[in-house]
């Protein structure tokens, strides 16, 4: 028994069932008279049951065609629920948002697009995963994941959202006790706080070595010791800005800028968006437009 086509004659047994007419559930579903009668007789084969009990005149219910019936409407209702259910999803602004992003990211930007969409949408809330992991969308509960890559995954929809680059940054404080590098040569006689696996900083041209005092695996780490003037650090280029602007924090080797990078939007492809993901995308790359 083929379960599609079996479900198939249910369903046009609920049509009969309903009209208690072959004629007028053929003429309904835009099939031939006969064609229906054929597929309730196959039905009722393959339920090894009698459901119809059929004259020249008249079609009625058997026990077993009343409860086959009742059971056919609760499916459609069931069904009914499901798309009523979807729907709401789909176009209310309603709901939980489940967000991965990078820790700096998510401190320069995301925990204000959060703020920023829950107070024009109170009835939308958020589970945040600020880490580094590059969780799997197919195989983990995220609707976004926003992403520092040079290769977004193919099998999702990524949007470019933010370019940046790493400034070489030190503070005030730090320069005038310890003189300023005047090249990229020079770092290697300067204390350089560096993150977890960073014996080298890439520029345009080479790679330098570089080694500290200290190493640590937190960016925000890295900016405090910089800021109280414990050495110099690599650090993403949208994370300083602030810092730069006012004045705490002074940006070395302008001229000898590290490659670019790339954050992405990502999210796995959906026929149709639910509508609180579609509108917070929108207000997402809004933000950063305003920022930039």
């Amino acid at each position: 028994m083929k379960e599609h086509k079996h479900i198939e004659r249910l369903m046009l047994f609920s049509h009969v069932a309903k009209t208690l007419s072959f004629s007028r559930a053929a003429e309904s579903l835009g099939i031939s008279r006969g064609h229906l009668s054929e597929q309730i007789k196959l039905l009722e084969k393959e339920l090894d049951t009698s459901l119809l009990n059929r004259s020249t005149r008249h079609v009625n219910l058997t026990k077993q065609g009343e409860q086959v019936l009742a059971c056919m409407n609760n499916i459609k209702d069931s069904l009914t629920s499901m798309e009523r259910g979807l729907h709401h999803e789909n176009t209310e602004l309603k709901g939980e948002l489940k967000i991965t992003a990078p820790l700096l990211f998510s401190q320069r930007y995301l925990n204000d697009m959060c703020n920023d969409f829950h107070q024009k949408n109170p009835d939308v809330t958020f589970t945040l995963n600020t880490s580094y992991q590059n969780h799997d969308l197919n195989k983990q509960d995220f609707d976004i994941a926003f992403r520092s890559t040079k290769t977004p995954p193919l099998d999702m929809v990524a949007k470019p959202l933010l370019s940046y680059t790493h400034n070489i940054v030190a503070s005030p404080k730090y320069l005038e006790a310890q003189g300023r590098p005047l090249s990229i040569s020079e770092l290697t006689q300067h204390q350089c706080i560096t993150g977890e696996h960073q014996s080298h900083w890439p520029f345009y041209q080479r790679e330098v070595p570089v080694s500290g005092w200290i190493t640590l695996n937190d960016n925000v780490s890295i900016l405090q010791h910089v800021l109280n003037a414990q050495g110099i650090a690599r650090l993403p280029s949208y994370f300083v800005e602030e810092y730069l602007k006012e004045r705490k924090l002074i940006q070395l080797f302008e001229n000898e800028k590290a490659p670019d990078h790339q954050i992405y939007i990502i999210h796995p492809p959906k026929i149709r968006q639910s509508a609180r993901l579609k509108a917070f995308l929108s207000n997402a790359i809004k933000i950063i437009q305003q920022h930039n």
